[in-house]
């Protein structure tokens, strides 16, 4: 068969989208370079991990993996990177895809290594703090109304987003926003392994990253849409010519009509990074009061000044889609996004050679299967409890 043919039956065959007789003409091409006779067991994971190495060690590795799956890996010698890599596009598809596809499940050496208690991915959760103090745990509340409040209803729906919904007239509830002499503010934040989606009055949705808190006014009177973004957040912003709408974060504000961008303002991070995937937005350093235009594809960094690069928007707004992306990132990086979703601290044993990552993992992955992928190149944990213990 032709590469093509064969990169076609593996896109299919990957994607459980393959017929019978093409995963049958998949596997006698296995069996002929391999020079075997041997009949395909589906009951064999040491055959089919065989299969899913070889197959990919003859087609065009790299396009498939843009084209279908994000993987990870390292950078180091050409050589050895080749190896990982096929070792990762043949094996982590299908740690990302586990509950799709029925295969007995991988060993995790690190566990069977170490013989401690693994930690589970976290979830969809999330407090709301009303404006009395009062506090809601969202992953707990039943769908359907929340509360009203201030002639706002704050709803549940069917697929556990948090919607605010107005219930008065605007001249009602602007109206009673000024015999109030100021807006009522709400915070929805999700801890340590938790996000969660929350659609504001305006129409706006946001999605909250682990770790981060959304302060803004159940209804947004005047001339502004004014939000104060603590973590990490994703934002498709309902358009409103006649009110701009803006996020404050540490030292800058986002300034927008109706676009989609992610921002990062963890306080753990070296700078605040707004990355702008429709539309555009006006980046301001709140200190300096300068300010930028950002474009499609581009990203700001906010520390004492504002520094614009092209950025694979993809791979910032991973996080959202289920995936831990890391580009270029150090082991530091790496360390950083698990102790936001798994709830562990990481201690350096000793100094480190320099290491950069590149790809993704599932966030539906227990922290010892996404250890174990990393220890691939050639850096060793050890779990103690809630801490991390990073080894050369």
């Amino acid at each position: 068969m032709q590469q093509e043919e064969i990169q076609k039956l593996v896109e299919k065959y990957l994607h459980n989208t393959a017929s019978t007789e093409e995963i049958e003409k998949l596997f006698q091409w296995y069996r002929t370079e391999m020079n075997t006779d041997s009949e395909w067991n589906f009951d064999d994971q040491e055959d089919e991990e065989n299969l899913k190495s070889f197959i990919f060690s003859k087609i065009d590795v790299p396009d498939l993996v843009e084209r279908q799956i994000p993987v990870y890996r390292r950078y180091y010698s050409l050589a050895a990177a080749a190896s990982v890599l096929i070792f990762l596009v043949s094996g982590l598809y299908f740690y990302l895809n586990k509950d799709q596809i029925q295969t007995s499940p991988v060993p995790v050496k690190v566990a069977v290594k170490q013989k401690v208690k693994d930690i589970q991915p976290g979830g969809i959760k999330a407090i709301l703090t009303l404006s009395d103090g009062k506090k809601i745990v969202l992953d707990d509340s039943q769908n359907g109304v929340v509360i009203n409040q201030g002639g706002i209803k704050i709803h549940k729906n069917s697929e556990g987003v948090i919607e605010y919904t107005l219930i008065n007239s605007s001249n009602e509830q602007k109206a009673s926003q000024r015999r109030e002499n100021q807006l009522v503010y709400n915070t929805v934040q999700t801890p340590v392994g938790g996000k969660f989606q929350l659609n504001l009055a305006d129409g706006s949705k946001v999605w909250l990253n682990s770790a981060s808190s959304l302060r803004f006014p159940v209804f947004f009177s005047g001339d502004t849409r004014e939000v104060e973004l603590k973590g990490e957040a994703y934002f498709e912003v309902s358009k409103n010519d006649d009110k701009k709408f803006s996020v404050r974060s540490g030292n800058q504000t986002v300034e927008v009509l109706g676009t989609h961008f992610n921002i990062n303002a963890y306080s753990d991070e070296p700078s605040i990074t707004t990355t702008l995937i429709e539309g555009a937005v006006r980046v301001i350093e709140l200190n300096s009061k300068k300010s930028q235009i950002l474009k499609p594809g581009e990203q700001s960094k906010v520390d004492r000044d504002i520094r614009i690069q092209k950025k694979d928007t993809q791979a910032e707004v991973a996080w959202k889609e289920g995936y831990f992306y890391f580009e270029n990132a150090s082991i530091e990086t790496v360390m950083r996004q698990l102790g936001r979703w798994y709830g562990i601290t990481a201690r350096y044993e000793a100094a480190l050679p320099e290491h950069h990552f590149e790809g993704a993992i599932a966030t539906n992955l227990t922290l010892l299967e996404v250890l174990e992928i990393l220890e691939k190149s050639n850096i060793h944990f050890r779990l103690e409890g809630k801490e991390v213990v990073v080894m050369p």
